[in-house]
């Protein structure tokens, strides 16, 4: 199966990119960065290569209404009510451990995680209070085994992520439509299935250092 990137600017960049996005609203800069031509450019290509174009399109759009101060504060504002809401009905939690059927903050998916942390050699920040089944840490470390070509780990962690992540990007969708989150998505839900396709090559450094 072929798509739009090259061996060598791959699927690893995106998943590196959308665990950034999950983990933190974006700073300024990064909205400032993400603006710019090679910004622009890069976002496409990522849509091309997870084939959600329109998503993409959607992103630049959305990253270019408005003033740098004005776009950064409404998406920093839509990833707290989103991710850190403490209502239910009203936020979708990025934890594997409330959607993976156990249904409870910190379940077995913890674990699962940290063990697959320690195989890869990689701990979560000191200036991280996350728990590791965040979605963002499952994204670092399935980019990490991939750089690392450790087949087996990211089939493992493909199979954790795919228990949960269709429930909690359609909750996603739901909740934010069209929105910057919405189709943050999108990408997560084609990004694992192009990875489980075999459309992923290892990434031999080149990052996407635009956005």
């Amino acid at each position: 199966m072929t798509h739009a990137f090259s061996g060598e600017t791959d699927l690893v960049a995106v998943t590196d990119w959308l665990a950034r996005q999950f983990l933190s609203p974006p700073t300024i800069e990064q909205v400032e960065a993400a603006r710019t031509m090679p910004g622009q450019i890069a976002l496409r290509r990522f849509g091309e290569a997870l084939g959600q174009p329109a998503a993409a399109d959607a992103l630049c759009q959305l990253l270019a209404a408005g003033s740098v101060a004005d776009v950064t504060l409404a998406v920093q504002r839509r990833h707290t009510a989103l991710f850190e809401g403490i209502f239910r009905q009203r936020s979708v939690p990025p934890y594997a451990s409330l959607w993976d059927g156990t249904g409870r903050l910190c379940g077995p998916a913890v674990d699962r995680m940290q063990a697959a942390l320690r195989d890869l050699d990689m701990r979560v920040g000191a200036d991280c209070a996350e728990p590791p089944d965040h979605v963002a840490i499952q994204l670092a470390a399935l980019a990490e085994a991939m750089r690392q070509q450790r087949t087996a780990t990211v089939a493992d962690l493909l199979d954790q992520m795919r228990v949960w992540t269709g429930r909690f990007a359609g909750a996603l969708i739901r909740a934010d439509g069209v929105g910057y989150y919405g189709n943050l998505a999108r990408f997560l839900l084609s990004l694992l299935d192009r990875i489980v396709d075999g459309s992923a090559t290892v990434d031999r450094g080149r990052a996407a250092a635009a956005i």
